[in-house]
């Protein structure tokens, strides 16, 4: 239930890009509730310093920030923050120069250097924080910023002893990767670009012998002496190690994190995962993602299944736990909201969560208690300002 504060008492501002499906979903949530819809700010004219967060904030102001989103204009403006920002690891990953992204035409799924577009990103979200103060905020810049690094996320939940896949890393080249796994004794790892999402930039590999496979959404094409990587929703496999080789090599350079491959569980002869969504420190709406491939995302046109469904049979005590190991994952954070992607092993008896995501809330259709995401954290927030 909405908490006793009137529309005029709360002040919504939401941090995006134009088109994007997120605000219009917020801003329909806001509308079922009543509330005034939220004055909006686009990363453009954050970045471009047409508009200062300072000069709209007000003490009723409640912001939120949601994700780039696929704005191509966006995304250069980033890469050229970025071109020049220091790298905080001291390290050399892939770049572009401020002339060649002023060159760059738009190319469905085309990887560009992520490393370079992260530390852009990270630009914007210090300057978000210097601009928003001590005002209220549902997911916080700094938040942000570590679950856009699953290198960081990762060793964070690991020093809490929260379940996690063993990682290895950092990890430079093929040839590293190799040498690391067979000192381990693995086979089978996924392979993941450190500030990716949405399956960008993801393989799954795995060797026996002389065999080979890399499972994975990414297209690689020969340009020149060099390869260009694009994401596709088609799901490849490769099997020629020289070409794994090439794929991978290129994915070191713009920064990679590296985990053991857990196999996961399955239902209705497909594995499966789930989407967790915490909400105030509280497991709120889920749903499970069954796939064909390693690859579960539902952007991949996976299919979704009602988590009790998919563990009513052998998982059902399993999930106690797993939610509560979400719940502390999610408490070592400031922020109001996170999607957490979890994994059950094949018998049950082990779960995993594989990543934090800052923007894991679009789950279109997904209720709890009545209330989609977007409700649910807009109820939430209003309650902890009245708390």
């Amino acid at each position: 239930m909405l908490p006793s504060v009137s529309s005029e008492h709360s002040d919504f501002i939401v941090i995006g890009s134009s088109g994007d499906r997120r605000i219009d979903l917020f801003q329909a949530a806001l509308t079922s509730l009543g509330l005034p819809t939220a004055r909006f700010v686009s990363y453009l004219d954050l970045i471009a310093g047409r508009v200062s967060l300072t000069d709209l904030i007000t003490p009723a102001s409640i912001v939120r920030i949601e994700s780039p989103g696929k704005s191509f204009e966006v995304e250069r403006a980033l890469l050229t923050l970025g071109a020049e920002a220091e790298d905080p690891d001291g390290e050399v990953y892939t770049r572009i120069t401020r002339r060649e992204i002023e060159q760059l035409v738009f190319e469905k799924g085309h990887i560009l250097p992520s490393r370079q577009w992260y530390l852009g990103y990270c630009m914007v979200l210090q300057l978000i924080e210097r601009q928003i103060g001590l005002s209220q905020v549902m997911n916080r810049p700094a938040d942000i910023m570590l679950m856009f690094d699953k290198r960081r996320s990762h060793a964070l939940l690991s020093q809490h002893v929260v379940a996690v896949p063993p990682a290895i890393g950092p990890v430079r080249s093929y040839n590293e990767l190799m040498a690391l796994m067979q000192e381990r004794g693995w086979w089978r790892v996924f392979v993941k670009l450190a500030h990716g999402s949405s399956a960008s930039g993801v393989v799954a590999y795995r060797f026996q012998g002389a065999r080979h496979q890399a499972i994975t959404t990414v297209e690689m094409v020969q340009s020149g002496n060099a390869w260009k990587l694009y994401n596709s929703r088609h799901i490849r496999t490769y099997q020629d190690q020289g070409q794994i080789a090439a794929l991978i090599d290129e994915l070191c350079r713009q920064r990679v994190h590296v985990e053991q491959w857990i196999p996961k569980a399955t239902y209705a002869n497909q594995v499966f995962d789930v989407r967790v969504v915490v909400i105030a420190e509280k497991v709120r709406h889920t749903v499970a993602r069954l796939s064909h491939s390693p690859m579960t995302n539902l952007h991949l046109l996976n299919k979704r299944g009602e988590v009790a469904s998919v563990l009513s049979a052998r998982g059902a005590a399993q999930w106690e736990l797993a939610r509560r190991n979400c719940e502390r994952a999610a408490s070592l954070f400031d922020s109001l909201y996170m999607g957490i992607d979890l994994l059950f092993t094949p018998d049950f008896k082990r779960h995993a969560l594989l990543e934090m995501n800052a923007f894991g809330d679009l789950l279109p259709g997904v209720l709890s208690h009545d209330q989609d995401t977007y409700t649910a954290e807009i109820v939430s927030s209003l309650k902890a300002r009245v708390a």
